[in-house]
């Protein structure tokens, strides 16, 4: 998984409110070595990068204090890295 540091570098490029979807785009840019460990750690999944992307939006989650970050109370619909739309969570910086 991503690191504190890594996770603080890529939110600090974003907007003052974005989504997971943001967060995935701008991480898959700025370590994509990193981002392309995140998809291999779930090869075997049936579905590699809903349950990778599931799994860095559950870091977002678990470290949203450090990060400072908070959730928005709606979800999202928007695209994802393979281009489809599909809902997400909404984040605002604090």
């Amino acid at each position: 998984m991503i690191s504190i540091s890594q996770a603080e570098k890529v939110i600090k490029k974003l907007n003052p409110t974005f989504d997971t979807h943001d967060f995935i785009e701008q991480l898959s840019k700025d370590f994509e070595r990193e981002y392309v460990d995140v998809i291999c750690e779930h090869r075997k999944d049936v579905h590699i990068f809903m349950s990778a992307h599931a799994a860095i939006g559950r870091f977002l989650s678990d470290e949203a204090k450090k990060l400072k970050i908070e959730k928005q109370s709606n979800r999202v619909s928007s695209r994802n890295i393979k281009g489809y739309k599909s809902p997400n969570q909404k984040w605002r910086k604090l």
